[in-house]
């Protein structure tokens, strides 16, 4: 029959995972199994399991579970007290019941006269009886620097022992005891008034309080039976509030009160001096927290982004109308390359909408070297480099992880497009540290810096910030600044244009209305323009729409990071098409050429088509594709001709831009210089 009981302690121990109520059901199942029926091995069976699953967890259990768990002891040892073959376990169940609580009081109706005196002699043979009395009452009681149940007797070990009584508003008493056996001493806490306290309520819980903008904590958990009379009148269980959040000490004039948590609107409360003096205790009414939210969309024109809010994975692009606590937020895209990052904060009732697009990562992989002049505020400097970056995301590295252990890991999970290393340079004295910028795939520059000097990343930043264009807005001709000339003097056009009424070998007098003297100037007014544009020569007006125009990336400039400049290129390349993709080749083998990869360069070239025959268009592929192979030596000459030939048939394409110069001039002296 035992066994059968036995059956239930795992179910119980599962229970009480969570400290199911349900192992109060098996706890009264067991008082019920003696009281009604006399099932002394039932009910021994049932609190055995119930104080199996309890004891191992006695530290962290909460008050009620610990009364739960003292009542279980005392009715095992009642039991075992009236079985013969369990009688040897009562001083065992006693005496755990006392290391427990030994203030907890046997129950008399159900303890025979002779357990009572065993137990009360085998307290006196460890603690010794203190009698307390409080005034006021409700306060707070710590033995030896641990709070403990506010009670009028405690039993105590025998020797010396600190009391301390506090309470809100008053000021603290303390009582040395020296206890020794058979002691019964008494400590009347008599508490004095210093200052008016305020006792609050605030629904929902979990709500920052600040007095006159300081922190005071937060109302947390829930409110019992006390505060039934503030929850009722307004329609609430006093568990909806919070636990009396309490402000202890007030002092004299005028406060004021705020409430603050994520998704609730902020409240402020001001507190009369009639508050502070006299000195008394004050009790709000219960604070009701209103909701604070706004919604979030974010789309994405390039695929596979994830949204993260302050870490949190909100799921894939594109989300619309999200419900969000009002508030700031560090705003994450993910992409299978690249990331967005910004700081946003999400207004109350209002709508925040984004366009994102992935940006190149920058992982900075640490400081090498040994210390040096200067090491600790060069290293602060490169910490709060991604303060400093518009065009990249900054990662830090992992703490302790050796630059090639990180270098490897990078590689090979390919979630950073670049790396920063930086490392002195050997010297006596370090005098310059020397700063890596490469892809994974090993483009990379180098720029050597002086660290102890006031702006050490000045430079590496603003190289890094600066993206060239390789698109703008354009009309379908080419213009060029001629002295003696009224404006810049219209040097060819595409036949769209020139159908308009464009005319070629004339001079542009204004656009939109408004006088043009330069080609810059005419480029500015075209960059805020809007379709269509009117352009006024001498012989009249012609209207024509605005269209892209393409650019060439300018190599060996000294205000470029050329390894940065390749992973923008790359990114735009993964969420570009047609012949907007092929620009993008295009640009990324000419940086390839910059670091003198002629033979990807070349893959990427011969795998581009431009549609456009005017300008940065297919001739000029060709001519870049003749370039690369002349690089490759003299094996490649045949190639590299072949490449020449076909950038002659398009006259008007140029390199550079839309006003660099033709193609095919170039090309054919290069043909001219092979043979």
């Amino acid at each position: 029959m035992l066994f059968r009981y036995l059956l239930f302690i795992p179910l119980f121990c599962a229970a009480l995972r969570a400290q199911d109520p349900a192992l109060k059901d098996v706890f009264l199942q067991a008082k019920a199994l003696w009281a009604t029926q006399g099932d002394r091995e039932g009910a021994t069976a049932r609190f055995d399991s119930v104080v199996a699953t309890l004891a191992p967890r006695a530290a962290g259990l909460d008050p009620e579970w610990i009364q739960v768990l003292c009542e279980g002891y005392n009715w095992l040892a009642v039991l075992d007290d009236r079985s013969a073959q369990n009688k040897s376990r009562v001083q065992i169940r006693l005496q755990a019941l006392m290391d427990l609580n030994p203030d907890f009081e046997l129950d008399r109706a159900l303890t025979s006269q002779r357990l009572l005196s065993l137990y009360d002699r085998m307290k006196g043979e460890r603690y010794a009886l203190v009698k307390l009395s409080y005034t006021p009452e409700g306060g707070r009681l710590l033995v030896d620097g641990r709070s403990v149940t506010t009670m009028a007797r405690k039993y105590l070990p025998f020797g010396t022992h600190k009391l301390t009584y506090a309470r809100p508003g008053h000021a603290s008493a303390d009582a040395i005891l020296e206890l020794a056996p058979r002691d019964v001493k008494s400590v009347d806490f008599k508490l004095t008034r210093t200052a008016s306290t305020i006792t609050l309520y605030v629904q929902p819980s979990d709500v920052e309080i600040l007095l006159d903008g300081e922190s005071l904590g937060f109302a947390i958990g829930k409110a019992g039976p006390e505060a039934a009379s503030l929850a009722t009148p307004l329609g609430l269980r006093p568990e909806d509030l919070s636990a009396p959040f309490v402000i202890p000490q007030l002092s004299a004039g005028k406060h004021r009160l705020e409430l603050r948590a994520s998704c609730l609107r902020p409240k402020m409360l001001e507190l009369g001096a009639e508050f502070a003096t006299p000195a008394a205790d004050h009790t709000l009414q219960p604070i009701r927290m209103d909701p604070s939210r706004g919604t979030l969309s974010v789309n994405s024109a390039w695929p596979g982004g994830e949204l993260f809010l302050s870490n949190q994975s909100r799921g894939p692009l594109p989300v619309a109308n999200l419900s969000a606590c009002s508030g700031p937020y560090d705003l994450l895209v993910r992409f299978p390359v690249g990331a967005f990052f910004s700081r946003i904060t999400v207004e109350e009732g209002k709508t925040l909408s984004l366009e994102v697009r992935p940006k190149p990562r920058l992982t900075f992989l640490g400081l090498e070297g040994d210390d040096f002049t200067g090491r600790a505020r060069f290293l602060a400097h490169l910490e709060s480099l991604g303060d400093r970056l518009q065009q990249l995301i900054f990662l830090s590295p992992h703490a302790g992880e050796p630059t090639a252990e990180a270098l490897a890991r990078l590689k090979a999970s390919r979630e950073t497009e670049l790396v920063l290393i930086a490392r002195p340079v050997p010297d006596k004295v370090i005098h310059h540290v020397e700063l890596i910028v490469a892809t994974l795939d090993g483009e990379e520059e180098r720029l050597v810096v002086k660290p102890l000097e006031q702006d050490p990343l000045g430079s590496l930043a603003s190289r890094l910030n600066a993206v060239p264009p390789v698109q703008r807005p354009g009309l379908g001709f080419s213009v060029l600044d001629i002295p003696g000339e009224p404006g810049p003097w219209v040097l060819a056009a595409s036949e769209p244009a020139m159908k308009a009424g464009l005319q070629v070998g004339r001079p542009i007098l204004q656009v939109q209305g408004k006088s043009v003297s330069t080609a810059q100037e005419l480029q500015v007014l075209l960059d805020s323009s809007k379709e269509p544009v009117s352009i006024l020569q001498g012989g009249g007006t012609t209207t024509l729409p605005v269209q892209g125009e393409f650019l060439e990336i300018p190599l060996g400039s000294q205000d470029l990071c050329y390894p940065g400049v390749l992973a923008h290129l790359r990114l735009q390349y993964a969420g570009a098409k047609g012949d907007k993709a092929n620009l993008m080749k295009l640009n990324m083998a000419l940086v390839l050429m910059q670091f003198r990869k002629y033979e990807k360069a070349i893959e990427l070239l011969r795998d581009a088509r431009l549609s456009n025959i005017t300008g940065v268009s297919q001739g000029t592929i060709d001519y870049h594709t003749g370039l690369c192979f002349l690089h490759l030596g003299t094996p490649y000459q045949a190639e590299a001709m072949q490449a020449f030939r076909q950038a002659l048939k398009y006259p008007q394409s140029t390199i550079l831009g839309p006003e660099g110069p033709l193609v095919a001039p170039l090309a054919r002296q290069a043909l001219e210089d092979l043979k």
